[in-house]
């Protein structure tokens, strides 16, 4: 074995710059197959984090109106939900929790001097996990504000920091249309939402439903709901038991779509799982094709090798080399040859998208650095090994069976 790798290490650095030209080709295959693997990745995983950022589970229920056969929307009738549907909606097994979802846009928001405009949401404790909100200082809303219709907010990160620096905001005041808040929490910063259907939590200021009704709304009227299902494999079900619990309490035929309407993040999921689905097929049919036209490079070069090479094989043959060692002298080259340009296309791949990343990519609204997948870089490199075995397995079958005598002839 070791004679071997001897053997083999002196004939590719007595080729060495018809090697290097043979592997290029692979290690271009192998680089383009690690960067694309993890820039795909990267916006993969970016994507998906941006959408779990708005709630892992989260249904947005939105209410429509009711239309009379043959009478049109003159005759329409809207649909209002009430606080009381969210606790039917969380009776049903296929509802995990709900929350009323009061959306007041770009309301002024007063801290001592500074003043903002900032959605206001109204909504009750359960929000806190459909949407996905983790607390970096103080506390969430609790059910006792939202049954006392207590003046509290809870802060997103990036309002808070608007409101008041790099200073602490528990425990100080703001204002809300010229009612004052006491700031309870601030969440800590989800960053980038790719969906924004109650606008971006880090801007957001929450406030318990029952005090949004009394002091900003005025009417009992739930504008919108919020709620998680059991899984997400369930939210079509919990969709069609809301329709059947509203379409009841509420005087519509459940299949009438214009009376209540639904935003699954599931579907934007599933969406999101076919495009990868498809970016994903793309990469395997580049690297299909990167290995047939490296397995066909491969075996070109060490057919001529082999041509050009007969009288060594013959001398060999002749002082008592078998057959047996000749092949696998012929098929260790092209394994190495397949295996080393992989090895290194690999790393420069695996390189290229590490800097990549630290130079900034990412930065725009849709953006991401790269995400280096082991996996990938394992099963290229494993494939072009492959590949070159097979390939080099003709020439070394043709290399192991040129009689002794005609190998000396031809010298």
């Amino acid at each position: 074995m070791l004679d071997l790798l001897l053997s083999t290490t002196r004939n590719l650095r007595a080729h060495a710059l018809r090697f290097f030209l043979t592997s290029l080709g692979i290690i271009w295959g192998a680089f383009m197959l690690t960067f694309l693997g993890a820039s795909m990745k990267g916006v993969a995983d970016q994507f998906e984090n941006e959408m779990e950022n708005t709630g892992p589970k989260i249904v947005v229920v939105y209410p429509g109106s009711v239309i009379k056969n043959r009478v049109g929307e003159r005759g329409a009738r809207a649909v209002e939900l009430e606080a009381e549907d969210v606790e039917r909606l969380s009776a049903y097994g296929s509802v995990e929790e709900a929350s009323p979802n009061l959306v007041f846009w770009s309301q002024i928001v007063r801290a001592g001097r500074r003043t903002k405009l900032l959605n206001v949401n109204g909504v009750n404790a359960n929000a806190q996990r459909i949407r996905s909100f983790d607390v970096a200082e103080g506390r969430f809303i609790s059910p006792v504000d939202v049954e006392r219709s207590e003046r509290v907010a809870f802060l997103g990160a990036v309002a808070a920091r608007r409101l008041f620096g790099g200073l602490p905001a528990v425990g100080r005041r703001i204002q809300i249309e010229s009612q004052s808040y006491r700031v309870i929490g601030v969440a800590k910063e989800k960053g980038r939402q790719m969906v924004g259907v109650v606008g971006r939590d880090d801007t957001v200021v929450l406030i318990p439903y029952t005090t949004a009704m009394r002091r900003i709304q005025h009417t009992d009227i739930v504008s919108s709901l919020v709620f998680a299902p059991e899984t997400r494999d369930r939210s079509w079900e919990a969709m069609r038991r809301a329709r059947e619990t509203f379409g009841l309490h509420h005087g519509f035929p459940p299949e009438l779509e214009t009376a209540i309407s639904f935003f699954n993040i599931h579907d934007v999921m599933q969406i999101l799982f076919t495009i990868q689905f498809g970016v994903r097929i793309f990469l395997v049919s580049a690297g299909v094709i990167t290995l047939l036209v490296g397995a066909v490079g491969v075996m070109n070069i060490m057919l001529v090798v082999v041509g050009e090479r007969t009288n060594e094989i013959g001398l060999r043959k002749a002082v008592g080399a078998s057959g047996r060692a000749i092949f696998l002298q012929f098929f260790a080259e092209a394994g190495a040859v397949c295996g080393l340009s992989g090895l290194l296309g690999a790393l420069l791949g695996v390189g290229f998208a590490q800097l990549f990343g630290r130079l900034g990519a990412g930065a725009g609204p849709v953006g991401s650095p790269p995400v280096i997948d082991p996996f990938i870089v394992t099963v290229t490199v494993a494939a072009l090994f492959v590949v070159g075995m097979v390939a080099g397995l003709a020439p070394a079958i043709r290399a192991a069976r040129i009689p002794p005598a005609e190998a000396l002839r031809a010298s």
